[in-house]
């Protein structure tokens, strides 16, 4: 046997145990991770499929309503009717300091978080579901967002 013999032999000896056998052969690292990434982008899809299909509810009417302003030409009120005593101003009608007041007293987190708490949202979701009584939002976009489409 030459040397030529002796090398192919060492190199089809080395291919055959680096090649796995049985099962392994079939939960390779690169076919476990192209799963795993598979299942991430079908995850996503289906997520993408279910807010595209998924319509914005209509605004809750109460949450619209407000009285009947009459005004004297001057712009002094004259008299409000209708049931409820509210008007919607714009944000820029309302005072700095009752706008910080607000939000000192309903949210502190307010300009840090992204409107929703993780935290707030399932300690209301543990005393829902274990029979404590139903919890609201616990930032003022998710009290908003009750409020405007909740009953």
């Amino acid at each position: 046997m030459g040397r030529a013999e002796v090398r192919r032999a060492s190199r089809h000896g080395a291919r055959r145990a680096a090649a796995p056998g049985g099962i392994r052969r079939f939960f390779t690292l690169r076919k476990l991770l192209g799963a795993f990434f598979g299942l991430c982008l079908l995850a996503m899809g289906g997520l993408i499929v279910l807010y595209v299909l998924v319509p914005v509810p209509s605004a809750n009417a109460q949450a619209e309503m407000q009285s009947n302003v009459y005004k004297y030409s001057d712009g002094t009120i004259l008299t409000r009717t209708g049931e409820i005593n509210r008007e919607i101003v714009g944000l820029e009608q309302i005072p700095k300091d009752v706008q910080r007041t607000f939000v000192a007293a309903e949210n502190k987190s307010f300009y840090q978080d992204s409107g929703v708490d993780i935290k707030g949202t399932t300690r209301g979701l543990i005393n829902t579901l274990s029979g404590k009584g139903k919890q609201g939002g616990s930032t003022i976009t998710q009290q908003y967002v009750k409020n405007y489409y909740l009953n």
